[in-house]
């Protein structure tokens, strides 16, 4: 094994942290159950969100997605890979804490699918699944809005075309969720807010820590 293959088996380490955030989330969605008086999240506009059974494909797509980012970066571009995950570890656990400090849910699932299709029986697989509390910020639009960042971020995602196709899954990610009324629209916008904030302080500390080593380059 050489150093470079070593090298990328040490980056791989960022990924421990996934299994540890699914054992963490379902410990949160033990705490916090549907019978919680839960703070319930609503937004006037969730009313003029129609249920949309068939962008269910697009909520999947979450997995492939994040999972295929990752992948892509770790060969690509390693620097944007540690920004990646290193992201995900900060903004993930930070909903985790959040639910557990202010449990919350939303009340939008209908109580009846009102068709009967392969779509609806995969939300029904979702709702069993997960259920309809802590979901202030969404984790779902979390990867989605991390994921549109990088692809803008990495300079290995030349093809204009590429980063539209790129863009519009992004947002149909982080929309799907309202669509099959697995979140509010306030969550995708406190979503955004938080890598916002994220991605801003990466920004800070990064800019820093180059004029610090400029400075010192300087100096000698």
């Amino acid at each position: 094994m050489n150093s470079k293959t070593k090298h990328k088996l040490v980056l791989l380490t960022y990924a421990i942290y996934v299994p540890i955030y699914i054992g963490l989330f379902f410990v949160v969605e033990k705490l916090v159950p549907e019978s919680t008086d839960y703070w319930v999240s609503y937004m006037f506009l969730d009313d003029y969100i129609p249920f949309r059974e068939e962008f269910i494909i697009f909520y999947y797509m979450w997995y492939p997605a994040l999972v295929g980012m990752g992948i892509f970066l770790l060969i690509n571009d390693e620097a944007e890979y540690k920004r990646y995950m290193l992201s995900i570890i900060i903004t993930f656990t930070f909903t985790l804490i959040f639910c557990l400090l202010v449990p919350n849910g939303q009340d939008l699932r209908p109580e009846v699918l009102p068709r009967d299709n392969i779509f609806t029986h995969m939300i029904a697989a979702i709702y069993k699944a997960d259920t309809n509390t802590n979901v202030m910020p969404s984790v779902h639009a979390i990867g989605a809005f991390l994921g549109l960042i990088s692809t803008h971020r990495t300079k290995e995602i030349k093809n204009k075309l590429s980063i539209f196709v790129l863009d519009l899954l992004w947002i149909l990610i982080a929309i799907s969720t309202c669509f099959v009324k697995q979140h509010s629209i306030l969550d995708i916008f406190g979503s955004m807010v938080l890598c916002l904030i994220v991605y801003i302080v990466r920004l800070y500390i990064e800019d820093d820590f180059h004029l610090r080593n400029t400075k010192k380059f300087n100096s000698f």
